[in-house]
């Protein structure tokens, strides 16, 4: 029940313990990864590719809407349908973990944007700013993105990809530009602000409960269920409705893991999807990933999928974690069934959460099943 007149009053150092909590595991446990992907620093990376294999490898800067944003187009047959994929967080760019993404391009010209606030595109305007960051702001530069490919690569229309925050990203631009767009693919999709914060709420409480973590339950009985009082207060949700507060299932964590492992070699010299060679002095990773959910809290507990209409243009396809607490995996199932479109198919994932980026082998599989038979090749 939640009580008013009770707060949890977070020590600088212990709200940047939650907030790291949440890092580490808001993109899936992937956060160490992404921190160590982060190999930038002041120089550009210059060097072309040596991988024969591939038909594209570019990274570049682009003005996108005044700003220079990082995006990375990576593929090995170029008459392959273009994928965009919308990183979560927001503040979770993954454009320099294209390692795990490698068999992806096989079947798809793959294109990793990092948004504003995020990556290197925070790290080339940490001294110059990068605006206001809105959900309006990031759906405006997200169509821009897309518009830059489709001109780029020759190509008419795209398959748009969103994981978690980025499926907020996603349906807005379907819904604004459908003409762009040859499919929609969300997973860990957002659908609610009002019942799936309350719903992943009691699923964390529950689920700390039956494990015995009294800790865990403390904190959430001391919030209360959403609507939250303040930010600090959502971070307490978020941290135990995601590992490793919330224990990952035994898939995941070996799926985490064995990404852990691709990981861990160092990028190639010639690596093209890294922007920068080392990190630069200042760049705290954790903390952008604090300053850009922070700016975008409010709207997004405000935000409904279903507000934007529930008739779609282009297919929908919904890949969510089996047991996603975070953005309850039943909410997305009710709203894959209620929506129109052309064409549509929800798959739960067998042992996965809200990461599932780490099952991007069965991403993979889903999407050439799925979606492949769907949009067509791409040229």
């Amino acid at each position: 029940m939640y009580r008013p007149t009770l707060c949890i009053q977070l020590s600088p150092r212990r709200l940047r313990r939650v907030f790291l909590s949440v890092f580490f595991a808001i993109a899936g446990t992937l956060g160490a990864m992404i921190y160590t992907s982060y190999v930038y620093g002041a120089e550009p990376i210059r060097a072309t590719s040596s991988d024969a294999a591939m038909a594209i490898d570019d990274g570049k800067f682009v003005d996108i809407n005044g700003v220079q944003q990082w995006i990375t187009i990576r593929g090995r047959d170029l008459s392959n349908p273009v994928l965009v994929l919308l990183h979560g967080g927001p503040g979770m760019a993954l454009s320099g973990m294209a390692p795990i993404f490698s068999e992806w391009e096989k079947y798809y010209t793959v294109v990793q944007w990092d948004q504003p606030n995020s990556g290197a595109t925070h790290i080339q305007n940490m001294q110059t700013g990068q605006g206001v960051l809105t959900i309006e702001r990031y759906v405006r530069d997200g169509i821009a993105v897309v518009n830059y490919i489709r001109a780029q690569l020759k190509q008419d229309k795209v398959i748009l990809m969103g994981a978690s925050w980025g499926t907020i990203l996603g349906v807005e631009m379907i819904k604004r530009s459908p003409e762009l767009f040859s499919a929609y693919v969300g997973t860990a999709q957002v659908v609610s602000a009002k019942e799936g914060g309350k719903l992943g709420y009691d699923l964390a409480l529950q689920a700390a409960r039956t494990r015995g973590d009294l800790k865990a339950v403390q904190a959430l009985e001391q919030v209360g269920p959403p609507p939250f009082k303040n930010f600090e207060h959502f971070m307490v949700r978020q941290q135990y409705s995601n590992p490793p507060a919330m224990p990952a299932s035994a898939a995941e964590q070996a799926a985490t893991f064995a990404v852990m492992k691709l990981m861990s070699a160092p990028p190639p010299a010639d690596a093209r999807y890294n922007a920068f060679k080392m990190l630069p002095p200042g760049f705290d990773p954790g903390m952008m990933f604090m300053n850009a959910l922070r700016a975008v809290f409010v709207e997004c507990w405000q935000w409904e999928a279903r507000d934007l209409g529930m008739k779609f243009n282009v297919p929908v396809f919904i890949f969510q974690g089996e047991a996603d607490v975070n953005t309850p995996t039943s909410l997305a199932r009710e709203y894959l069934e209620d929506l129109q479109a052309p064409k549509k198919a929800f798959v739960a994932i067998a042992g996965a959460g809200h990461n599932t980026i780490v099952f991007h082998a069965e991403l993979l599989r889903l999407l050439n099943h799925q979606v492949l038979p769907v949009v067509g090749p791409g040229l």
